[in-house]
């Protein structure tokens, strides 16, 4: 792609806390730019490229880690990237110094287990207290090194069309590629329900991750590092859960891919057209549009030699 974008398995969550992994004890220096709705996908992954160990989403800006210079200084950035994003430009950026924190610690204490119709994602360290309820699908993920706890609102969006499909078509024995997999949550949840599951990402570490989760819920996965074109045959049902860009970009080889239905998510309310426009330009019909807290999912029918889709 033309310009870095964040891991292809997620949106951009509404807050990702800096990494502890990444940095050593100190101060960390944070970075907020404004930024508008439409453009928080492009800023946010060149934060990341630049360096950020941790983004939050806010209405009208994005905040952004980085872990302290020599001296104390804020940190040097590659200014040749930057440039490409006026967002960035130096006027733009309001640089504070934060005490370094358990982030994990704290990040951890704001996330608690989220339902999606019959199926409820809960966090691996809330597993061993969490009491099903009755008819439900209890996913345990830990997000690990990849993007998606599986409570942002363009997954639980996922999970609630994949949801409804099964109890609409059963997804038992049924073909299903993810695209842009990242922490594995939809594909676990359709290998759960008793689906032959492709998962692809073209992160090396969120097929990884992928693969852990899958093992921690008791499925088993075909998993690959690739987009799109990793997949070998078309499968009966695709979920993409991408940002607009790529999904824009990928919307040929999503449908050609897809037997019958098509399930698609971080796309921007804002972006609604342009995304949609794509994916029925490649051949897909829309069944149904949802939205939550800025952004939408889509359910498509893809019909294969003229005949409708099941």
């Amino acid at each position: 792609m033309s310009e870095p974008t964040p891991p292809s398995g997620s949106a951009i969550p509404a807050g990702v806390a800096p990494d502890p992994s990444r940095s050593g004890p100190g101060s960390r220096h944070r970075l907020e730019v404004d930024v508008h709705p439409t453009r928080r996908d492009t800023v946010g992954a060149h934060l990341w490229a630049l360096g950020a160990t941790g983004l939050e989403e806010r209405p009208t800006t994005l905040l952004a880690w980085f872990e302290a210079g020599a001296a104390d200084d804020h940190p040097t950035l590659d200014e040749d990237l930057a440039a490409r994003v006026p967002e960035l430009a130096p006027a733009a950026r309001r640089w504070s110094v934060e005490p370094d924190r358990d982030w994990q610690s704290e990040w951890k204490a704001t996330i608690a287990p989220a339902r999606a119709g019959r199926i409820v994602v809960v966090p691996s360290w809330l597993a061993p207290t969490h009491e099903p309820g009755d008819d439900e699908l209890t996913l345990v993920l830990d997000p690990g090194r990849a993007f998606g706890s599986g409570h942002h609102a363009t997954t639980l969006l996922c999970l609630e069309l994949l949801d409804e499909l099964d109890e609409e078509l059963s997804l038992t024995g049924r073909t299903l590629a993810d695209v842009g997999c990242g922490t594995g949550v939809l594909a676990i949840a359709a290998a759960a329900r008793g689906a032959v599951v492709t998962a692809v990402d073209v992160d090396p570490t969120a097929v990884a991750v992928t693969r852990e989760n899958a093992e921690r819920n008791g499925v088993e996965l075909h998993t690959s590092t690739g987009s799109v074109e990793t997949v070998a045959e078309p499968a009966e049902v695709v979920v993409a859960n991408l940002v607009t860009d790529v999904l824009v970009s990928l919307a040929a080889d999503l449908v050609a891919a897809t037997r019958s239905v098509l399930i698609v998510s971080g796309i921007a309310t804002v972006r609604r057209d342009r995304a949609l426009a794509a994916l029925t330009r490649a051949g897909a019909g829309v069944v149904e549009v949802r939205e939550r807290d800025g952004w939408l999912a889509a359910r498509l029918t893809v019909t294969t030699s003229g005949e409708a889709a099941s």
